[in-house]
C-alpha cells in the first residue's frame, strides 16, 4: 500500500511537472545564497546552498518552483523568483570595470599623441584648447563612472558614448598629423624661397661692382 507522502510525490511527477523541450541555462540572481532543494517545496530537505551567480541548467518549472542542475551534475529544485536569464549584476560590474581601466589606459594615449601633434603649432592653439576642454569632459565623465560602478546597465551606455568620443579623438589626432606635416611643407617651401631672394638681392649688389671695375681697367690701358 502506498505511503501518502510517495502518493503526493507521484502525483507531483506525473501532473504537474512539464519538462522543458531544449535545456536553459539561468543564473541566481542577486541574492546572498538560495536554497536547492530535493523536491518542489519548502517541506523538502536542503541540499546545498547556491550563491549569486552560480549557472543552472533548467530540467523544468511549474508552481513556482524550477529543476536545475549544477555544473558538477547535482540536481534540486530552487524557487523560480530567485532565477536571473543574465548574470548577476556584480559579475557584469567587474567586466565593465575591466572595460572601464582599458579605455583608461586608451586615453593616455590619446592625450600624448595630442601632444605630440600640438607641440610647436600655434595656429592650432584653438584646437589645442578645445581638445583639452574635451579631455577634461572625458576624466569627469570617467570619475563619474567609478564612483557609480554598481549601476552596471547605466555604466554600459556611459561606455558606450565613451568609446564614440574616443573614435573621435582618433580622428583629430589623425587630423592634427595632417595639418603639422603640411605647415612642415610650407615652412621648408618659405626657407627655400628666401634663399632664392636673397641669392637675388646678392647678385643685385655684386654686378653693378663687377662692372664698374671693368670699365676702370679699360681706362689704365690707355
Amino acid at each position: 500500500m502506498f505511503k501518502p507522502q510517495l502518493l503526493g510525490v507521484l502525483l507531483v511527477l506525473g501532473t504537474a511537472w512539464p519538462l522543458c523541450a531544449a535545456a536553459a541555462t539561468q543564473y541566481v540572481s542577486d541574492e546572498l545564497s538560495i536554497n536547492m532543494r530535493s523536491g518542489a517545496g519548502t517541506q523538502y530537505k536542503i541540499q546545498r546552498l547556491l550563491d549569486a551567480g552560480d549557472k543552472l541548467e533548467v530540467l523544468g518549472t511549474a508552481n513556482g518552483w524550477t529543476h536545475v542542475r549544477t555544473p558538477a551534475g547535482q540536481s534540486g529544485y530552487v524557487l523560480t523568483r530567485f532565477l536571473s536569464d543574465s548574470p548577476a549584476a556584480s559579475a557584469q560590474l567587474g567586466q565593465i570595470q575591466q572595460q572601464s581601466a582599458s579605455l583608461t589606459n586608451q586615453n593616455a594615449e590619446l592625450k600624448q599623441e595630442l601632444s605630440e601633434a600640438l607641440d610647436g603649432s600655434s595656429e592650432l592653439g584653438e584646437l589645442k584648447r578645445n581638445l583639452v576642454t574635451e579631455n577634461k569632459s572625458l576624466k569627469a565623465e570617467l570619475q563619474k563612472i567609478r564612483e557609480t560602478s554598481a549601476d552596471a546597465i547605466r555604466i554600459s551606455n556611459e561606455n558606450e558614448q565613451y568609446r564614440e568620443q574616443i573614435i573621435q579623438l582618433k580622428a583629430n589626432v589623425d587630423r592634427l598629423k595632417h595639418q603639422n606635416e603640411a605647415l612642415r611643407s610650407r615652412r621648408e617651401g618659405m626657407k627655400i624661397g628666401a634663399l632664392i631672394a636673397f641669392g637675388g638681392i646678392l647678385i643685385g649688389l655684386v654686378a653693378p661692382m663687377l662692372r664698374r671695375r671693368r670699365r676702370g681697367g679699360s681706362w689704365d690701358s690707355l
